[in-house]
């Protein structure tokens, strides 16, 4: 008997077309007929194929990633061997994070999109589709979490990147290497699993804006995040620095401070710079440090912590460990 497979789709550039009228692109396919365009899939797996959504993925909010949680839950329960979730990949880093932090099934996860809609010659939506369900199939993608598949390569959630609005080659695993290829209608691995902790899944959502510090940033934004928001991070410069003007204001803030750094790849600093501003001045005020965390990342994990009513303390040790 075939393996079971499910696929949800939430819409995004993958699902689009013009359908021959001017005026751009639009949500116009169903999740079944996304799959019933690839008539490989039937020779491969039991396809169960569901329209969750039909949006451009940046109107994509939380409480509709913990129902896409919860449904592919469900669907691993009815004995799917993996899931495969197709959305738009402008916020796709940020829904593959996100679910990564709770995805708590052995069974693999697989998150795919397209940067070529139907519209287009050489569209890659089917391929990648394809590519997901490779992946999905695949047993050594077992206890790898969520995974990110586009242009026949894996990568792992935790390091997936959009790194470029039009190339299909945008994603990157930042930081780190990927987790393998598809070639030969196969997936290779070439990394071992990513370690991960798997954090209960939140039943509410704290409001955290993310800021990004510019030269000549008088502080101003952080006084209208402190009294708006649940917490700050802020996308500081370098290593994760922010302005004299900006430390000023920090030291009044009483809500939760995350630091990452606005470059886009590599490590936050912890101890080499001691002026004001500097890692060692905001850490001395109680802001956390986010590591190898984006700022976008940083946001999704700490609300996560704020959801799970984790205290500072241990906050700033989750941080400092991911």
């Amino acid at each position: 008997m075939k393996p079971k497979i499910s696929v949800g789709a939430l819409g995004g550039t993958i699902c689009m077309s013009a359908n021959g009228n001017k005026g751009g692109v639009k949500p116009s396919f169903s999740a079944e007929d996304l799959v019933g365009a690839i008539p490989v899939l039937k020779d491969m797996a039991q396809i169960k194929a569901k329209t969750i959504l039909a949006v451009p993925s940046g109107s994509i909010k939380i409480k509709d990633l913990i129902e896409v949680y919860k449904w592919a839950k469900e669907q691993i329960k009815d004995g799917a061997k993996g899931v495969v979730i197709t959305q738009g990949t402008d916020t796709l880093e940020e829904s593959a994070f996100f679910l990564n932090l709770i995805w708590d099934e052995a069974s693999p996860l697989v998150i795919t999109g397209a940067m070529r809609n139907p519209d287009n010659i050489s569209a890659d939506g089917a391929g990648n589709i394809y590519a997901g369900i490779i992946t999905a199939l695949d047993e050594r993608s077992r206890d790898r979490g969520v995974l990110v598949v586009l242009n026949d390569t894996i990568h792992s959630a935790k390091w997936a990147h959009k790194s470029n609005t039009f190339s299909l080659q945008t994603f990157v695993s930042v930081n780190a290497g990927i987790q393998g290829i598809i070639a030969e209608e196969r997936a290779i691995y070439v990394s071992a699993p990513i370690t991960r902790k798997i954090y209960k899944a939140p039943n509410r959502v704290p409001k955290i804006a993310v800021l990004q510090s510019f030269l000549g940033d008088d502080g101003e934004l952080i006084r209208l995040a402190a009294a708006n928001f649940d917490a700050i991070v802020i996308g500081g410069f370098g290593a994760g620095h922010v302005s004299f003007d900006m430390t000023d204001e920090l030291k009044n803030v009483k809500i939760p401070i995350v630091i990452a750094s606005r470059t886009g790849s590599g490590i936050c600093a912890t101890k080499t710079y001691g002026y004001k501003g500097s890692e060692i001045d905001l850490q001395e005020n109680g802001c956390i440090m986010s590591g190898w965390l984006s700022p976008i990342k940083s946001r999704l994990l700490l609300m996560v912590l704020m959801a799970n009513d984790m205290p500072i303390e241990l906050i700033k040790g989750e941080f400092e460990s991911f």
